[in-house]
């Protein structure tokens, strides 16, 4: 284990050089090729804001890999085939999301290659192949098409999920930074090396792209950035055992620690469908948009929600301390932190929207 922390160290650090490195030169040639953010109806920033972070992120990654295969073979041996597996999606969502980034690509096209993607990581072994019943304790092993049904939603959910968080500067790599060190904590106690190299690496790339991407944003990651951070963070569950041989409740671990841009994805998903409107069609009503709405500024509500992710990335650390029966409780417990978060956000925005009316009549 000794061997591994040092080459977690390694792969950190040369992983942020890169990253500190490479993210100017994406900008250079975003600018040069024209490939801008521009405002938008939908988007919060005023002025054009070059794109190809995520491009930046990517080879980062890729570059640890590569360097941690070179130090050492035996760390990723065993799981050399799922490590190529994903190399390989992760290259083809970074150019799906360049396409968008580019393009503008349809939604329904967006989800159809994150499906094709989804099921190709499932063909490499990552799969959701036995769930814990955390009501009886025992263990179930699900059929094969369950299990890929399963499977695909989980990776289709991550990959949207950081995707809709990336809303404000450098709250997404920030969100991962954060939540890849709890995920690294939680491996460490359970003597994963696997995925210590992977959320090191991860780590280390958006570290070194937050420096240009936080307030206020010199570079964007895209789409290509913010679905390549969702595609590896649904791989840590089901790469390497997190916590009794992958069951479901190895799930819980990520979720809890993920759950911010989960619960926002969730919460978007049901209100399009309460408002009878298109599920793909953007809005301005995720978290961060209503934290704006109620006075918080740009900087205020990214250092909050870095501080709400910091919270739940220890909470995640409670679900491989706790026997399995207890894991619904506290997922429960999580629900509720959420309903009442919600509860106090729109008592507020209410009370904002009658101060407002008030103030207008009283001038009139």
């Amino acid at each position: 284990m000794i061997q591994t922390v040092m080459i977690q160290g390694i792969i950190f650090v040369g992983t942020a050089i890169v990253s500190l490195l490479l993210t100017p030169f994406m900008r250079k040639i975003a600018l040069k090729k024209n490939i801008m953010a521009m405002p938008g109806e939908r988007m919060i920033h005023t002025e054009p804001v070059p794109y190809l972070g995520g491009v930046a992120i990517y080879l980062s990654f890729i570059t640890g890999i590569v360097l941690t295969i070179y130090l050492d073979k035996n760390i990723l041996s065993e799981v050399l085939y799922k490590i190529y597996g994903l190399v390989i999606a992760a290259t083809f969502i970074v150019v799906l999301g360049l396409w968008d980034d580019i393009k503008n690509i349809k939604p329904w096209v967006k989800l159809f290659f994150q499906v094709i993607v989804a099921f190709f990581l499932f063909g490499c072994g990552f799969r959701i192949q036995v769930v814990t019943n955390i009501f009886f304790g025992g263990e179930y092993h699900l059929p094969i098409y369950i299990s890929a049904l399963i499977t695909v939603l989980w990776f289709v959910g991550m990959i949207n999920a950081m995707n809709l968080i990336d809303g404000l500067d450098g709250l997404a790599a920030g969100i991962t930074i954060i939540a890849s060190c709890a995920l690294m904590l939680v491996s460490f106690f359970l003597k994963n090396p696997i995925n210590i190299i992977i959320l090191s690496a991860l780590t280390g790339a958006c570290l070194g792209f937050l420096k240009y991407n936080f307030y206020p944003a010199k570079i964007f990651m895209g789409d290509a950035g913010s679905m390549f951070l969702g595609l590896v963070l649904g791989t840590v569950a089901l790469l390497g055992s997190q916590h009794k041989a992958a069951t479901a409740v190895a799930l819980l671990t990520p979720i809890s620690a993920l759950f911010i841009p989960i619960a926002d994805t969730f919460i978007a998903i049901l209100r399009r469908i309460v408002g009878k409107r298109p599920v793909f069609r953007a809005d301005k009503e995720h978290l961060h948009h209503r934290l704006l709405i109620i006075g918080l500024n740009h900087r205020q509500i990214v250092i909050f929600l870095y501080l709400v992710t910091l919270y739940l990335g220890m909470f995640s650390f409670l679900f491989v301390l706790i026997p399995d029966k207890y894991a619904l409780i506290l997922l429960l417990l999580l629900a509720l932190g959420l309903f009442m978060g919600i509860v106090v956000m729109r008592f507020i925005e209410r009370k904002l929207r009658y101060l407002y009316r008030l103030s207008s009549h009283n001038h009139n």
